[in-house]
């Protein structure tokens, strides 16, 4: 069984009549993710270097059952199908299974139903789908659901999601902390820069400051001035945005003032250091990734 959800992440109804006819999701089938290998030849040097990995792309298609009434409804619920999925365009979709795991596709390939010999009111269809984006499961819902209050019982949450119980391990919104832990319980490592629609971070800064830097787990930062140029100092309620690659402070973009890093943010605890900045809210609220 399977649910499909809009771009909007709001349920979406597969084309059922009022006495029941019409397409049953049956399975999700996918296969594992592609690896793209970076190589070169060395003159002289039998064989080739290996010199990096990424992932590509994967497989994915739907199984899904017509029930219909007759051969005349069989040819019309048919046609809907067909004019569903094109007016549709991209949307997300999960096994009933682990129903809080989404995937972005979109149905770009041609199919067709096939049909028992002798059989009028009953068909079947694999439909194959074009992963949107990156090849990964997300979380239904982002990690600000999450903050300090552990797991809820409201079913936006499944078992395999990598979720530690404790409550203080799931805790997005730190404030006037020199360091703070940050868990992603993806498996798949986020670079914020791509995560437009997905991660967003801002930092509410309370105090009159004019240059501070956040290190991430990997040991690299990001930095507001780095020329500490006077005219760019904040003010205390100055609201700084971190939205993919779009940086804005109080809504103005801001990117030529910081050092350009995204951060990074690792399967597990993430701890981030705080420098040259002490009465502040930062809030992470992200979506997470799984292969």
């Amino acid at each position: 069984m399977f649910q499909i959800y809009s771009e909007d992440f709001n349920p979406v109804s597969l084309p059922v009549d009022d006495m029941g006819y019409g397409l049953k999701g049956m399975d999700v089938e996918i296969s594992s993710t592609a690896v793209d290998v970076t190589e070169h030849s060395i003159a002289g040097v039998p064989g080739r270097t290996i010199t990096g990995f990424n992932d590509a792309e994967r497989e994915i298609s739907l199984n899904a059952r017509l029930k219909v009434k007759d051969a005349i409804d069989y040819r019309l619920k048919r046609d809907r199908i067909f004019a569903f999925f094109k007016r549709i365009g991209a949307f997300y979709v999960t096994e009933n299974q682990q129903s809080n795991k989404l995937m972005k596709v979109r149905v770009v390939e041609s199919y067709r139903f096939e049909r028992p010999d002798n059989m009028r009111t009953f068909a079947t269809v694999t439909i194959p789908l074009k992963i949107i984006g990156q090849p990964y499961w997300i979380s239904r819902f982002k990690t600000m659901n999450l903050n300090n209050v552990g797991v809820p019982m409201n079913g936006n949450w499944s078992f395999g999601m990598g979720l530690d119980v404790d409550p203080g391990k799931l805790k997005y919104s730190h404030s006037n902390q020199s360091s703070f832990n940050i868990f992603n319980a993806g498996t798949v490592p986020l670079k914020t820069i791509q995560e437009v629609d997905n991660c967003l971070i801002t930092i509410d800064v309370m105090q009159a400051v004019a240059n501070f830097k956040i290190t991430d787990a990997t040991g690299r930062y990001f930095e507001y001035n780095p020329l500490k140029k006077s005219n760019w100092a904040l003010t205390s309620g100055s609201k700084i945005l971190l939205s993919g690659h779009y940086m804005s402070l109080n809504n103005t973009p801001i990117l030529e003032r910081t050092n350009r890093y995204f951060f990074n943010l690792l399967p597990g605890d993430n701890t981030f250091a705080v420098e040259g900045l002490s009465t502040y809210t930062i809030n992470f609220d992200f979506r997470f990734k799984y292969d």
